[in-house]
């Protein structure tokens, strides 16, 4: 009978089906049920395994059928819970293996193994790995400690995992001595209160029919504003209140609990002089977020460990509310980063402790005798990942896995596959090399992006345990995924069931994934919480109601960071989100000393241009008709010689460039595309005069910020998505960057064109108040004049 089930799998996939031999102790060894060919080993081993493996129900169709009829009482509500049934227990194809970055990475052993090498199982200490290839590295790195860490992962969503890590004999003494605290969760998940923990409040509860009406509606969320002193002025976004409708109070039985229900999201209040435990933190991440030495963080107050910016955004995010924060920056990023790290392990440690739990509970019910029929923990999703982190580079991913590591691990904690880890992400040496020969100065703002490995495909499953991160673990062992958009979409095609359960969601420098490509990220959004095609080894008697009635989307949290206010993020945060706890979005005014049209030192005339347009959808038509028209038969003069045309969109520059062709005009055409030695050759005939038209691309300049020399007069056909490229695109015309025959003649220009969906990039320029002014003035153009004395 092994040899049939062993032959019905694939080697390496994640849904091990306990034919793998493991070491005497019985690590990882779920095959409880299993037939082997000798009855009285087959009974010796099943008692030995039974005190270390963890319970597994006979039966998944019992307590289903009651499920099924108290999740919800309409039929509509039911269907994708019985959908699931049916086609879990219809589906028997083999799982699609799915690794974090390399797909066919995995160790394939050897299925010629004889019946007695089963039956010696007790004694046999080699490990494999479910999804990756061994590092050399890793026997030496962990020690006894983190394969215990292991151990209590293994009972995490009732996912069967192989040993990591290989053991010798000193390790199976030290571990059998350890077994009985390490298999205990944190204290932290029975002290915290039903009443007053955020994440018990959130996900251990069912949601009404009247709040899902009202998150399904068209209009689900009513507005307020609210002023905190670091986050500025917020636009809080709460759940409608529902209309109310005379119904009979059921009775409630004895003992049974009137709060079953999910709570609506309120106003956000900000506490003050809490210590951070109080607010569901664990205490390990507390330990570890102090720095300070001989300081208790347990008992330190939000205040003493956060920064203002820190703790407001930490007290919107721990409610599990949405956020939307368009005023990231490089000197900001990292406390961010650290906001929303410490939230997702916070998040993830609870999850685990909550598994763990149960799972103890359900190991003594077992080992007293006691029926399991009528206990019910649900207390997991359809797929193990619950926080996906979207971050465009990966010199960020390095950036956050480093965050990750110095809040979850304490001294003795380790990072599995470390090394393999910095030498995928880390930084090239050819990139050192240009570093030492680099000669032209870049912003601070491009160094702190672009510095480090900046490849966008790249995606990693991070396993979290108690003194351990486990590196390039399996997506569907994983607890936290980070991936490029570009990364993930790769995957998204042949599988998508990884993100079927994902309850916290970042988006980290949304302005980057902009100027890559911005629809890998709404692909992503459009594949969440998918009804899954495969089981991935999930105890449907472990899973939240409300996951398997397809309500997880109203129970996900996102949050997104960007340098600047985009539409299409704001866009994505209103319309992809229907929390119910509610969400903020952080809108402040520009005030004048913060506007960068200051920063144009050259003095220089520069003409504002509106054009009349109905719609967004067709204010691309009256923006081209109106340059071509208006604007562009200025510059067929010969004193306009020397005109950059800078294009935000791609889509404007190709459309301009065909029309300048077939107008016959004489211009050279510099984009993201185009190759490094024709992109010299342009530059050079630009400044001596001979291209009397230059087509720039935004994209070119976020990527190379180059420095073009020779422009006389400058159009931006669209404002620039980042406001300080504004600035810096008019310095260049001063003396120092002119051909000299343009030096000091003063006659430089500069036109920008416009329209009232242009208002979030008009305000980053000239301000709020006077952006609101040249939108609803008569007058359609506005003229500035920079610089002089």
């Amino acid at each position: 009978m092994g040899r049939g089930r062993r032959g019905g799998s694939k080697r390496g996939n994640f849904k091990n089906h306990g034919s793998r031999n493991s070491s005497s102790r019985g690590r990882g060894n779920l095959k409880n049920k299993r037939k082997f060919n000798k009855n009285e080993d087959r009974k010796k081993d099943a008692e030995s395994d039974n005190k270390r493996q963890k319970l597994q129900p006979e039966k998944e169709s019992e307590p289903l059928v009651e499920e099924s009829s108290s999740s919800s009482e309409s039929e509509e509500e039911v269907k994708p819970y019985t959908q699931l049934l049916s086609m879990f227990k219809s589906s028997n194809r083999a799982q699609q293996v799915l690794t974090s970055d390399e797909d066919e990475s995995e160790d394939i052993d050897s299925e010629d193994k004889s019946e007695e090498a089963d039956s010696r199982s007790e004694g046999d200490n080699s490990s494999e790995f479910g999804d990756e290839e061994m590092d050399e590295e890793v026997n030496e790195e962990v020690d006894t400690e983190d394969e215990n860490d292991e151990e209590e992962e293994r009972g995490l969503h009732g996912v069967q995992e192989a040993d990591d890590v290989e053991e010798d004999d000193e390790e199976l003494d030290n571990e059998e001595h350890e077994d009985e605290t390490e298999d205990e969760p944190s204290g932290d998940e029975e002290e915290m209160g039903s009443s007053t923990d955020p994440y018990h409040l959130h996900y251990e509860r069912e949601m009404s029919e009247s709040l899902l009406e009202i998150l399904t509606s068209p209009k689900p969320y009513e507005t307020q504003e609210l002023n905190w002193k670091a986050l500025g002025r917020m636009v809080i976004h709460l759940p409608a209140k529902a209309e109310k409708k005379t119904e009979k109070p059921k009775p409630v039985l004895l003992g049974e609990s009137t709060e079953k229900y999910v709570i609506p999201g309120t106003m956000p209040i900000l506490k003050t002089g809490v210590p951070l435990v109080d607010y569901g933190v664990k205490s390990q991440l507390c330990a570890n977020l102090d720095k300070r030495p001989l300081s208790d963080g347990s008992t330190q107050t939000a205040e003493e460990l956060l920064s203002p910016l820190q703790h407001e955004l930490f007290n919107l995010a721990n409610e599990y509310r949405d956020i939307y924060y368009p005023e990231m920056n490089h000197l900001n990023i990292d406390e961010i980063r650290t906001v929303y790290c410490l939230h997702s392990l916070n998040h993830v440690m609870k999850s685990r402790d909550k598994v763990l739990l149960h799972n103890a509970k359900l190991k003594k019910y077992k080992e007293n005798g006691q029926s399991t029929d009528d206990v019910e923990f649900r207390d997991q999703g359809l797929v193990r990942p619950r926080v996906l982190i979207i971050a465009p580079l990966r010199n960020s991913a390095v950036k956050i896995v480093e965050k990750l590591a110095s809040l979850l691990l304490p001294a003795k904690g380790q990072i599995i596959n470390k090394d393999r880890f910095y030498k995928e992400f880390g930084e090239e040496k050819d990139e050192e090399d240009k570093k030492e020969n680099k000669k032209s100065y870049k912003p601070e703002d491009y160094e702190a992006v672009f510095t480090g490995n900046t490849d966008d495909s790249f995606r990693i499953g991070i396993s979290v345990a108690k003194r351990t991160l486990k590196l390039y673990a399996g997506f569907y062992k994983a607890d936290i995924l980070i991936a490029s958009p570009l990364g993930a979409r790769t995957l998204l095609a042949d599988d998508f069931d990884f993100l079927c359960s994902i309850e916290v969601l970042v988006i980290d420098q949304t302005d980057i994934l902009y100027m890559q490509n911005w629809d890998h990220v709404l692909h992503i959004f459009q594949h969440l919480h998918l009804q899954p095609r495969e089981q991935h080894d999930t105890d449907l008697s472990r899973v939240r109601l409300w996951a398997l009635n397809g309500y997880s989307p109203h129970y996900r949290q996102n949050l997104i960071f960007s340098s600047v206010a985009l539409p299409e993020a704001a866009a994505l945060f209103s319309r992809r989100g229907t929390n119910f706890a509610g969400k903020v979005r952080v809108e402040n005014v520009v005030l004048p000393s913060a506007t960068t049209v200051c920063r144009v030192l050259v003095q220089l005339p520069q003409a504002f241009h509106r054009f009349p347009t109905p719609t967004a959808a067709q204010s691309a038509d009256d923006r081209f008709h109106f340059f071509t028209k208006k604007i562009l038969p200025q510059y067929r003069d010969q004193l306009m010689s020397n005109t950059l045309i800078y294009i935000p969109s791609y889509y404007d520059y190709v459309r301009l460039r065909n029309h300048l062709h077939k107008e016959e005009y004489n211009f050279g055409q510099a984009c993201e595309y185009t190759p490094d030695g024709k992109l010299a050759q342009v530059r050079n005939r630009f400044f001596l005069g001979k291209k009397r038209l230059l087509l720039y691309t935004e994209r070119l300049h976020f990527y190379r910020r180059l420095t073009m020399k020779g422009i006389h007069h400058i159009v931006f056909y669209q404002l620039p998505t980042f406001p300080n490229f504004y600035p810096e695109l008019c310095n260049l015309l001063q003396d120092a960057f002119q051909n000299p025959k343009y030096r000091g003649d003063g006659s430089q220009t500069c036109t920008v064109l416009y329209s009232t969906y242009d208002a979030q990039r008009l305000a980053a320029i000239v301000g709020s108040q006077r952006a609101a002014e040249m939108l609803t003035s008569d007058r359609p153009v506005h003229l500035f004049v920079s610089g002089g004395s």
